[in-house]
């Protein structure tokens, strides 16, 4: 049928197949191109890019007529045209396309099969994306351009990289499900990563996932491309604190990477060997090292690091003949190498008295080697081999050589010289073993100082004591007791001797001891003192006090309070003010805070559950004589504010004999003489009354404490809301902790003088108090503005 211009919407196919005998071929086909409905339709010629600028004009003319008939030319009276496109489907049904995006899209992608390409490459870019960047993370952006570059570096052919694992191409639903996990754990892995460390948590759960998906990895080896192994082997084979199970990890992923056809790197196989070594059997370990010597151990690239592992191997099974024959092959190798890969050789000889000659000589090659770079810690490491075999000598040898920059060298000698040969030098080295924590090694230095006829210096063997003592270990214990005595023992020598020239066998042996240890002194006789206080020995504390009279060494306040303490643990706590009165006026020592928290402990009230009734007025007068005397020593409290546990033990004395003007009396001078300012739960104590406060929270008295806290915390609030109202502090700054101390302790003392009653007597009884507490009207009487 002819077409009506205009009179339908549309061009059917029949009418443009009946005008195809009217017109070119050309014309057909720049009709077929013109598929814009609203624009003029001179711009589709412009596709056809191979004809010449001729032939262009005459299409354009016979498009042009072509357009006339149909009544679409432009030059026509209607310009609101409009078209409606079909499709034809497989079976010839059309279908009318909705708009022109659709015909474009079904003009350049027939099937949307360019599309579901595009979908499908998009998400393999983002799959990439987040692969690249779990790389990064774990291997930082050297490990990710390593990867671009060796994924960039495989042939055409070879199958397109797979961006983690395939999910959906296993066999079976529970192998599909372990390596979604395992994907989604190296996800995870990736994320979490932190300048490429992962913590142990996820790495021993990407081991767990790893291990449930190993069977399928290794069956299905084609599915898993070597960058993935690459991945995981960077993860698991890690070396830091977070992955203790690195070298089982690393055997069990190469066994699987070479059941899977992979073939490992060269730095890979040296690891996977040294990890078997560790975990495996070391022969297994060995025998595959031989079998590399002629590919890894002839490479530029891996000479080095494949050498020294056998180096380290055969030295640990102890093997010296090849761990020789090793050692020179790298020695004598041109390759670029660190020569301290002899310290393990020099280690294993210096074990060995028959090879302990050649550990010397090995030192010396490498002492000659390193020249001028051989550093200290190079020297305390070969040091300690040999002082680890108990090969002292050949440790002083290279010490000495250390100390005087390699001008003298000791073997062979005769005579040691004097500058080498004395208790100051040998005081250095001591020093340094103390101080690194190799006692064994001082110990056998002290031994051969003695052999060769020197005397250490007491304060150096007291170092020593004290190391042992500190370690807690009871083989040092007994070796510093062992020690200690000798000393006391030859201090007791010397006072006999002093005593009586003529007789010089009439000494007290205290304990059994060797020539050559030097004179116990107040340090030595206070380590022991300590030590004997903090484990409550107190019958050796008896000895050793006996034993330090008899010394004839003036004592001082440290180790007179050790001795109080430990009487006051061994439950003889009544002795201890007498004990502490003799001592003090025998020796003229002067006590400290110390000397006073061992006082105020050993007071009845403090030691026993109940203080008797009768006895009430006693320990009064006793309390407040103690706190006479404390004021009396007030200048030994000059340079610091008193300790707070002395404090608190001073007040709560006179609380728990319900001495409350003397308590009050107390915490004024403690504030005005002692420069006290009580915390928090001080306060507390104090209101509730114990020195138990979580007794008391448990408790049926839990009240009580909960209303004191209240009280404290509304009078700091108070107190900050006047600060912040007044311009001192800003809205959102806190109480100072000075402020806050002074605001606790105007409540505490108004706290203390509301529980004493008002009376006529009150003043009297408040003089009273003050002149048996020796303050003698330096602290105010009573005030009766104070409110709590």
């Amino acid at each position: 049928m002819p077409p009506r211009a205009l009179a339908d919407s549309f061009i059917c196919r029949s009418c443009l197949s009946s005008l195809r005998k009217k017109q070119t071929s050309t014309a057909l086909w720049a009709l077929r191109r013109s598929s814009q409905a609203t624009r003029p339709l001179s711009s589709a010629s412009q596709s056809q890019s191979h004809a010449s600028h001729a032939s262009q004009s005459e299409q354009e003319i016979e498009r042009q007529k072509t357009l006339e008939a149909l009544g679409l030319s432009i030059g026509g009276k209607d310009h609101n045209i409009s078209v409606n496109y079909y499709e034809q489907g497989k079976g010839g049904k059309l279908r009318r396309l909705k708009d022109n995006d659709e015909f474009n899209q079904s003009f350049t992608d027939p099937g949307g099969k360019a599309e579901a390409r595009l979908k499908e490459m998009e998400e393999q870019l983002e799959q990439a994306t987040q692969f690249t960047k779990i790389v990064e993370d774990i291997w930082g952006k050297h490990g990710a351009e390593k990867l671009l570059k060796r994924a960039a570096s495989q042939e055409e052919s070879a199958s397109k990289l797979p961006l983690l694992l395939p999910e959906e191409d296993w066999p079976t639903q529970l192998e599909r499900k372990h390596i979604s996990q395992l994907n989604n754990m190296i996800r995870t892995v990736g994320l979490k990563a932190r300048d490429g460390v992962v913590n142990q948590k996820r790495l021993s759960s990407l081991w767990k996932y790893y291990s449930a998906a190993r069977t399928a990895l290794t069956n299905h080896p084609e599915l898993v491309h070597a960058d993935i192994w690459d991945l995981l082997w960077q993860i698991l084979a890690a070396d830091h604190a977070n992955n203790p199970n690195r070298m089982s990890h690393i055997v069990t992923l190469a066994n699987d990477m070479e059941k899977a056809g992979v073939t490992l790197h060269d730095d890979q196989r040296l690891l996977a060997i040294e990890a078997l070594f560790i975990t495996g059997p070391k022969e297994d370990a060995i025998t595959a090292h031989k079998k590399l010597v002629t590919t890894l151990g002839t490479k530029p690239e891996t000479f080095v690091e494949f050498w020294q592992l056998g180096l380290r191997m055969y030295c640990f099974t102890g093997d010296i003949a090849r761990a020789e024959r090793v050692a020179n092959t790298l020695l004598d190798s041109p390759h670029q190498k660190d020569p301290r890969f002899l310290l393990s050789f020099i280690r294993v000889c210096a074990s060995n008295p028959a090879t302990v000659e050649k550990g010397f000589e090995l030192y010396q090659r490498l002492r000659s080697t390193l020249g001028d770079s051989i550093t200290i810690a190079d020297y305390d490491q070969i040091i300690s081999y040999f002082l680890a075999s108990s090969q002292t000598e050949f440790a002083f040898y290279i010490f000495a050589e250390m100390m005087t920059s390699k001008t003298i060298d000791l073997r062979g000698l005769h005579k040691v010289p004097s500058s080498v040969a004395n208790p100051f030098f040998y005081g250095k080295w001591l020093k340094r073993l103390i101080g690194s924590g190799d006692l064994k090694g001082a110990f056998d230095v002290l031994r051969y100082m003695k052999s060769r006829g020197v005397m250490p210096q007491a304060i150096v063997v007291n170092g020593l004591i004290g190391a042992w003592l500190r370690s807690g270990a009871a083989d040092n214990i007994a070796k510093a007791e062992e020690v200690a005595w000798s000393m006391i023992n030859a201090r007791m020598q010397f006072i006999n001797i002093r005593k009586d020239m003529k007789n010089l066998y009439a000494f007290v042996r205290l304990r059994q001891c060797a020539d050559g240890w030097p004179r116990a002194n107040l340090e030595t006789f206070s380590l022991l003192a300590e030590n004997f206080k903090e484990r409550g020995l107190h019958l050796k504390m008896e000895e050793l006090w006996t034993a330090f009279r008899k010394a004839e060494i003036a004592p001082n306040s440290f180790i007179l309070n050790q001795l109080l303490f430990s009487y006051l643990q061994d439950g003889q706590g009544k002795h201890i003010a007498a004990l502490s009165r003799s001592l003090t006026d025998q020796y003229q020592v002067e006590p400290d805070s110390w000397t006073f928290l061992a006082l105020w402990q050993a007071l009845p009230v403090n030691r026993l559950i109940q203080v008797p009734l009768g006895q009430f007025l006693e320990e009064i007068s006793r309390t407040r004589s103690l706190f006479a005397e404390m004021v009396r020593s007030a200048h030994i409290f000059a340079g610091s504010s008193i300790d707070t546990q002395l404090a608190r033990y001073i007040l709560h004395s006179f609380r728990k004999l319900d001495d409350r003007h003397g308590l009050l009396l107390a915490y004024r001078a403690l504030q005005q003489i002692f420069r006290f300012a009580p915390p928090d739960f001080i306060v507390l104590e104090l209101h509730v009354g114990s020195m138990d406060l979580e007794k008391i929270g448990k408790g049926r008295s839990g009240h009580r404490l909960m209303h004191a806290g209240k009280q404290i915390d509304s009078s700091l609030r108070r107190k900050h809301q006047e600060l912040i109202a007044s311009g001192q502090l800003r809205a959102g700054e806190g109480l100072p902790e000075k402020v806050k101390r002074e605001e606790l302790g105007y409540l505490l003392e108004a706290f203390l003088q509301n529980q004493i009653p008002r009376n006529e007597h009150t003043e009297k009884l408040l003089v009273q108090a003050a002149e048996e507490m020796g303050l003698h009207g330096d602290v105010p009487v009573f005030e009766a503005s104070l409110e709590p």
